[in-house]
């Protein structure tokens, strides 16, 4: 065997290994405008804005128009969908669908605000 075609052998088995590791997707992201915000609104008149460090956040915060706090939010590890969670406030999206809370409330049948 040549020392062409061992290197050849060699980029072969490389990419049979790595294929698994780039077959990975992407955790799913949350939906967010071009500023890396979200403006959701929910039965009875509440609202709140989500703002992410990036675009694949770590890091959110939630602000509410209830209570006009701001909380702090982390990501953590959702068996479906995205969630952050800090402060004693929580936002959940599976892309479709979306819940969130606060100490002060849950919010109920949330939908995202497209003109914002």
């Amino acid at each position: 065997m040549t020392a062409l075609s061992m290197a050849r052998a060699g980029a072969v088995l490389l990419a049979l290994a790595a294929g698994p590791a780039l077959a990975q997707t992407a955790p799913m992201q949350p939906p967010m405008n071009d500023f890396d915000q979200a403006f959701y609104r929910c039965d009875g008149g509440e609202a709140f804005m989500m703002t992410y460090d990036a675009d694949q956040p770590t890091t959110a915060e939630m602000v509410t128009n209830s209570d006009q706090r701001h909380y702090k939010l982390k990501r953590g590890d959702a068996k479906s969908g995205v969630e952050f969670t800090g402060g004693g406030a929580r936002f959940w999206t599976d892309g479709k669908t979306v819940s969130g809370e606060t100490p002060k409330a849950p919010f109920k049948n949330c939908k995202i605000n497209k003109t914002s």
